[in-house]
């Protein structure tokens, strides 16, 4: 099982944390099954004691008084793991008749899918690079001593290589339309970008304005005497010489949604946090190390507060990979509870001026309340550490 679809998205397991606090919000609902039977199951899972933690999942889902409907995924990824695909399949379908979240409605299907055709050649995986091949990907190292341009709707590619600038121009129709539909719950945009791939990052750093020594893609938005300019640049390949995947896989969805968000907020500050977890969240292949990091950090003395991740500047951020870490985790724990209708509320609140407690109370039709934001970070807290968990038990159950 690939590390994109072993991740699992916010919506599979709610918190159980302030439960009473948390149910007010919607973010769980009333009546949930403490978050302890889950983590034991998870616990038994990630030891590889997977009779037991079918036996404890079974019986938190089919509990006759409060069945726990989440629990179904651990049953199904006990018997996968025990070689019982057939009845792996059944308990991820009755997880899936409960789901109302699409990407993790296409988790189930992808696990129902590889426990149906384990013999067979495996699913096509989200991330661009997987489905190109060895051979192409080669070759879109090659740098030509021309430049290639192509063009889509939204898009005007060039690059050194003709293979790369049309596969560039597919991908980023393809990751637009996600982060415009999906991520960003209807957004439109209207508009025409420019896509440079620079050969490598020397050359990349020559020509993309601003852009930090570190990085390998930037965006930019200005307008100078009425004219805006809307470009993503983009670096084509490593320090090895080989063809930057990342950049196809994880980059330019990355940047592009950057884009977006920006246009979106105009002259309005989107917060730091937001801005970057939802372009973590646009990448076509989930680095689950985010998602194990932030669980890890929260469950022990090196988290950084609900209320510090929300003011947090780029000049202020002392350990980065927690503060990424933490963004991806709690912008995507909201994004998947959260109706389409109630996110694009989210956002515009908060371009509007409104704190980010108050622009979540609003977006959610509450009355003000100063006891909010203490049962939403303990909410998200749980979800985090159990998620970090069922992730290192699926990891551990690949060994």
């Amino acid at each position: 099982m690939t590390r994109n679809r072993r991740h699992i998205l916010g919506c599979v397991f709610l918190a159980g944390g302030a439960a009473l606090a948390a149910a007010a919000v919607g973010i769980v609902s009333p009546g949930e099954v403490p978050t302890a039977g889950i983590q034991q199951a998870l616990e038994c899972l990630e030891k590889g004691q997977y009779e037991q933690a079918e036996r404890k999942g079974l019986a938190l889902a089919t509990d006759p008084v409060n069945a726990t409907a989440r629990a179904w995924i651990i049953v199904g990824a006990a018997r996968q793991r025990r070689g019982r695909r057939a009845l792996a399949a059944e308990a991820y379908r009755l997880f899936l008749a409960s789901c109302t979240c699409p990407a993790t409605q296409q988790f189930a299907l992808g696990q129902i899918h590889a426990c149906l055709h384990a013999d067979r050649e495996p699913a096509t995986p989200g991330a661009p690079c997987k489905r190109l091949g060895k051979e192409v990907i080669g070759k879109l190292a090659d740098v030509h001593d021309r430049v290639y341009t192509e063009s889509s709707e939204h898009f005007v590619v060039q690059a050194r290589n003709p293979d790369l600038a049309k596969i560039v121009v597919a991908e980023s129709e393809v990751a637009l339309d996600r982060i415009c539909r999906v991520i960003l719950a209807g957004q439109d945009y209207p508009h025409s970008v420019r896509v440079n791939v620079w050969t490598d990052h020397d050359n990349f750093l020559a020509h993309a304005a601003d852009a930090p020594e570190w990085s390998g893609g930037s965006f930019r938005l200005t307008t100078t005497n009425g004219v805006t300019t809307r470009q993503i640049d983009l670096t084509q390949r490593g320090k090895d010489g080989r063809f930057a995947t990342i950049m196809l896989d994880r980059v330019l969805p990355h940047e592009m949604c950057h884009l977006v968000v920006k246009e979106y907020f105009g002259d309005a500050t989107c917060p730091l946090f937001l801005s970057e977890g939802l372009a973590m969240m646009a990448e076509s292949e989930v680095e689950n190390g985010r998602a194990e990091l932030a669980g890890t950090v929260i469950a022990g003395k090196a988290k950084l507060a609900l209320e510090g991740l929300f003011v947090r500047r780029r000049y202020d951020i002392a350990e980065p990979a927690i503060f990424y870490a933490e963004s991806f985790s709690f912008v995507e724990f909201l994004h998947g509870r959260m109706t389409n209708d109630q996110f694009r509320a989210l956002l515009g609140h908060i371009k509007a001026g409104c704190t980010v407690s108050d622009a979540l109370q609003r977006s959610l039709y509450l009355p003000a309340d100063e006891s909010f934001l203490r049962a939403l970070a303990s909410a998200w807290e749980d979800h985090a550490i159990e998620q970090a968990q069922y992730l290192r038990a699926l990891a551990a159950g690949e060994k």
